[in-house]
């Protein structure tokens, strides 16, 4: 803002009391190229003023220790102060105040808030015009040629509104039809819409009220509005000077100004402005909350230093490089928080040009990105790894494998592949819940992991099972040393709830190339020997052979004939007699009842036993339609048998946990008995105790509504499950089922016959019966009778037998 090369720069005094409006006023007038000099109150200005003489004063109108309108006085009147130009800075609808500025003798005003963009140009032009009026007094011509550059219009206007004169700044655009010149008197006015702005300010200044100031939109003709700002003071008895400037330009500036304000201070994301040598000048709030630093503790940071620091120099150099090249520049950025935290971020750098084209300033806008960055890492890691052990899934099993066959193939190695299976997982998660199944899983992954190679992969399938890859493998022998590794690993007990649980595992074991030469091949065939391994048993491993392809075929060709054999009625049910012992002499035995038992009659394969499509109903969701049928065609026989008087008995039926479980089994119950007119006490419904350990409560309930409603209840294999005496005693059964495997060793084994004798005193005690499966002899037959079992069923007695040879061995047995 100086005047030449040459020249000494203008002295501004500012007076305010408030630091950080005399701070950035101060800040800005310095860039502007003016020399400053600051008072916080009347008297420090009042020092101020007498050590140097300012070319211009700011005076704040409210001070500590008076007023501006007084210390504006005070300082005209001295010798120094005449003609010293003096800008009150006044709140922007305080008229009253700017009358009193005026009347104090101030040459101009400031409003609040201060628009810092336009400050140094208003000071110019106070300074201009305060050298225009000393100077008028040279003459008339020569104060029109000073007042022609101001970007003001200044008219001289009489009582009446005519334009006496005008005289327009070679600053003033569009200014053309400003007088309007009526035609037959040809006197000049203001143009219609301007005079009935100003009209009520003229009259107020010939009324005595003082200077008067209006800021108005208007234009000529369509153009778009534009504001403009009025000042009216009396001149004269009959006269007023009205000065006009546009200050369009500097509305929209404050608009922009606001509007920049509250985005750079409103947005979600942090925002940084440096210098030309990128050191940081600005930044807003959430800068501060994201990095913890303070606006203060980062002025003047070198942003290109601590970039360098937190990346290779490399990276940065070429960033800056860059960003002054194209202008921008956008990635992302490691940044570091004022605990020394390190978090990614996304950074947009723009780089902001002068009026001269040359950079001025750099605007760097960033998000913090740690929790987008940690999201997609998790869905990263969870597409290819199981949600509950963190193992590899199959589909990053299957890379692995891929490479580690194409590896083998080029070196001529082996890959081996051993796949694995808990034993009786199943009867956890139905005794125990799920919640203690996963854990049992996560606890084998950790001891798989544990067992093998670093360079090994342990995945897991699903359910119970898990897959270990081992590249690079030398023979045979050393998969079966890795195999019996890993089955000693798992055969250690299991902790659960401070409860020892013991499992075992059955390994198939694949080899490439002999088993397979790609992945799917030898996961395949790594499974059909782990199957094999259970058929020898559990608890052991195998390896693959082609026999395997044969029996897998086969297994899918039953369950596609499982799935069709009940709409075919390929089932039918046999019925195997329960005996009861109704005196002290086993001579008096009478029927009791018979034990509804499901066979499939395969075209092809004959009669296939249960144990053999029992599991494969269960594992392909069939077992609950295939319970119904077994409910309604057993509660159809028996109502048959007491309506053609064959036989008045109780038929008990198999439930799995699968059809106990779900909703609305009660119900579907009574539906089945209903149709086929049976009552519920012809019914008995067998369940084991590991099914109902899983929710004992739910179970207790079930069971109970089942009672009320007349049905009896019967607890199958007792004493092979988790046993619960608390429970049992809660249990609304009927009978205890004795399991055929402890009536079978009773005779040779104390301990079995101990367990025989114990489960019927307990069934005893608890107001219940036992019936003692698997009797096949007379011996076993005398010993449980010498013990106290009143209810028998077995081969002794009669195999399970198709409805219509039941019937005949009813009549022979009654006619005994």
């Amino acid at each position: 803002m100086k005047e030449s090369k040459s020249a000494v720069p203008a002295l501004v005094l500012i007076v305010d009391d408030d630091e950080a409006a005399r701070l950035t006023t101060s800040i800005t007038l310095e860039r502007a190229g003016y020399r400053v000099m600051e008072a916080a109150d009347c008297a420090s200005a009042r020092a101020r003023f007498a050590e140097t003489r300012p070319d211009i004063v700011l005076l704040d109108v409210l001070l500590p220790d008076g007023d501006g309108f007084s210390l504006c006085r005070e300082l005209l009147s001295q010798p120094r102060g005449r003609d010293l130009p003096i800008a009150m800075v006044t709140g922007l609808d305080d008229i009253s105040s700017i009358h009193n500025a005026f009347e104090s003798g101030a040459m101009d005003f400031i409003t609040k808030p201060v628009s810092w963009g336009t400050l140094p140009f208003r000071i110019q032009f106070i300074l201009r015009a305060n050298k225009a009026i000393k100077e008028a007094s040279i003459g008339e011509g020569k104060t029109r040629a000073l007042l022609a550059g101001i970007p003001d219009i200044i008219l001289r206007i009489d009582r009446d509104g005519h334009v006496i004169d005008m005289q327009v700044g070679t600053y003033v655009n569009e200014m053309e039809e400003w007088v309007v010149y009526d035609p037959v008197t040809g006197e000049g006015h203001l143009p219609g819409p301007v005079y009935g702005i100003l009209a009520p300010q003229i009259r107020r200044v010939f009324a005595g009220k003082g200077e008067q100031l209006v800021e108005f939109d208007w234009s000529q003709a369509a153009r778009k509005p534009r504001t403009w700002e009025a000042r009216v003071i009396l001149r004269e008895q009959d006269e007023v000077v009205m000065v006009i400037r546009d200050i369009s330009q500097r509305k929209q500036q404050e608009a922009e100004l606001r509007l920049w304000a509250k985005v750079f201070e409103g947005s979600n994301e942090a925002i940084l402005i440096t210098d030309t040598n990128l050191n940081i000048i600005l930044v807003n709030k959430t800068y501060e909350r994201i990095t913890g630093y303070s606006e203060q503790e980062v002025l003047g940071v070198d942003t290109a230093k601590v970039g360098a620091q937190l990346h290779s120099h490399s990276f940065f150099r070429n960033l800056v490089h860059i960003l002054k090249e194209k202008g921008h520049w956008q990635g992302e950025l490691i940044n570091q928080r004022k605990n020394g935290e390190k978090f990614p971020t996304w950074y947009s750098i723009s780089q902001v040009l002068n009026s001269d084209g040359q950079p001025e300033n750099y605007i760097a806008i960033f998000s913090d990105i740690s929790e987008r960055k940690k999201s997609r890492e998790r869905i990263d890691f969870l597409a290819h790894h199981d949600s509950l052990t963190e193992l590899p899934n199959r589909a990053l099993l299957n890379d692995r494998l891929e490479m580690a066959i194409n590896t083998a193939k080029r070196r001529g190695e082996k890959v081996g592949i051993l796949f694995i299976d808990l034993d009786r997982f199943k009867n956890i998660n139905d005794s125990l819940g799920h919640t203690a199944g996963d854990n049992i899983l996560c606890q084998t992954a950790a001891r798989l992991s544990e067992a093998v190679r670093t360079d090994d992969t342990v995945a897991r399938l699903g359910g119970d099972e898990f897959v270990v890859l081992l590249p690079r493998v030398r023979d045979e022998r050393s998969l079966v040393e890795v195999a019996i590794k890993v089955r000693e690993e798992l055969l250690k007990p299991y902790t659960l709830e401070d409860m020892p649980l013991h499992l075992s595992p059955s390994i198939g074991i694949a080899v490439y190339p002999e088993d397979g030469e790609d992945p799917n091949t030898l996961i395949k065939n790594a499974d059909a020997a782990m199957y094999l391994a259970k058929e020898k048993g559990r608890n052991n491993y195998q390896f693959y052979t082609p026999v395997l392809n044969a029996r897998t075929l086969d297994r899918l060709k039953l369950e596609h004939d499982l799935r069709q054999a009940l709409a075919l009625g390929q089932f039918e049910l046999h019925y195997q007699p329960q005996i009861q012992l109704s005196g002290d002499q086993s001579a008096n035995l009478h029927l009791y009842g018979a034990e509804a038992l499901i066979r499939w009659r395969h075209p092809e394969r004959g009669l296939v036993p249960p144990n053999h499509f029992i599991p494969l109903a269960e594992e392909i969701g069939l077992i609950i339609p295939l319970g119904a049928w077994v409910i309604a065609e057993a509660a159809r026989q028996v109502t048959h048998w007491k309506n053609s008087g064959v036989a008045d008995l109780v038929v008990s039926v198999n439930i799995s946990a699968l059809q106990f479980h779900q909703a609305g089994f009660l119900s579907e119950v009574q539906s089945l008995l209903a149709a086929a007119g049976a009552a519920p006490s012809s019914l008995e419904l067998e369940l084991t105790e590991s099914m109902l350990m899983s929710d004992m409560e739910v179970s207790i309930q079930v069971l109970q509504a089942f009672r009320d409603l007349g049905y009896r209840i019967a607890i199958d294999d007792f004493g092979t499950g988790f046993s619960c005496l608390n429970y049992l005693r809660r249990l609304p059964a009927n009978i205890l089922k004795i399991d055929q495997s402890f009536v079978r060793d009773m005779g040779s084994d104390s301990a079995s016959l101990a367990i025989v004798s114990s489960i019927i005193r307990l069934a005893d005690s608890l107001g219940m019966k036992t019936i003692a499966e698997g009797v096949e002899t007379a011996e076993e037959l005398a010993l449980l009778e010498q013990q106290g079992c009143r209810l028998m069923q077995g081969y002794h007695f009669s195999k399970p037998l198709p409805a219509a040879q039941f019937e005949d061995w009813v009549a022979k047995w009654n006619g005994v």
